[in-house]
């Protein structure tokens, strides 16, 4: 285990970073948001992850899992922490996500979307990472893009692989051509516009054309979502929560009450 530093004074988590405010975007005359020049600040993993581990190990869980006491659930979920983060994460969003694990963790029963946040840095803590490609630079994944300053990978399904962009959602049957547009809930862009999603079995290349109903497989269909405690391979074939371990498998899970024999245990005590 790392040796886990206690900081002094942080009595609140919230104020112990104060990293929010890095968004180097400016408007031009015409009132388009560009990105600065300037460089994406940062902070270590180690520092990050020690705010993260204060945050996760509330009362409630060293209960709950059973730790030996609370520093032996802080130096475990550190190190988790950090198998989840690069050795340098963004500043911006540092403090929201932290807050939002105390938030997860406070009732040692976490819903699915708190499981996204926890397990896979979902919701507000996507901000801290900031993928090495560069706007307008190739990428497969949102988490290959600057998280931090907004961007995300705009995929288009006549393409194998999106670029990194800060998003513009247009209207249903507009044009979407330009890298940076998107389309909006129940369409996505065919490389020249929005049109409506695919219904199960129609054959898709990128999540998108499959929308919330469902994603699409291996096999190249769109497929609905599977059902909480089905089998599954990843997070996106799961209708709510995520595809995690339970008794030796892979199921979806929409919630876990934290208990000694749970998996999510062992990095918590």
């Amino acid at each position: 285990m790392r040796t886990h530093h206690v900081w002094v004074g942080c009595l609140f988590l919230v104020g112990c970073f104060h990293l929010d405010g890095d968004r180097d975007r400016e408007a031009d005359d015409s009132g388009t948001v560009r990105t600065g020049s300037s460089p994406t600040r940062t902070v270590s993993s180690q520092d990050f992850c020690q705010a993260w581990a204060q945050a996760a190990c509330s009362d409630a869980v060293v209960s709950a899992c059973q730790a030996t006491d609370a520093k032996h659930c802080r130096q475990s979920q550190s190190e988790f922490c950090r198998s989840l983060v690069p050795d340098q994460t963004a500043a911006a969003g540092g403090d929201e996500c932290v807050s939002a694990v105390s938030a997860a963790y406070r009732d040692a029963d976490l819903s699915g979307s708190e499981l996204q946040l926890v397990l896979r840095l979902g919701g507000p803590c996507e901000r801290v990472l900031r993928g090495t490609a560069r706007a307008g630079d190739a990428c497969k994944a949102a988490n290959e893009c600057d998280r931090s300053r907004g961007y995300a990978c705009a995929m288009k399904s006549d393409s194998g692989a999106g670029t990194c962009q800060i998003p513009e959602v247009v209207s249903p049957g507009r044009d979407c051509k330009a890298p940076e547009k998107t389309c909006g809930s129940g369409f996505y862009c065919d490389g020249h516009n929005c049109i409506e999603t695919l219904a199960a079995g129609e054959a898709c290349s990128i999540q998108a054309q499959c929308a919330e109903m469902g994603f699409c497989n291996e096999a190249g269909q769109c497929a609905e979502h599977i059902a909480v405690n089905q089998p599954c391979h990843n997070d996106g074939e799961c209708a709510r929560g995520i595809c995690s371990e339970f008794q030796g498998e892979q199921v979806c899970t929409d919630r876990v009450v934290l208990s000694r024999a749970d998996p999510l245990c062992e990095a918590l005590r």
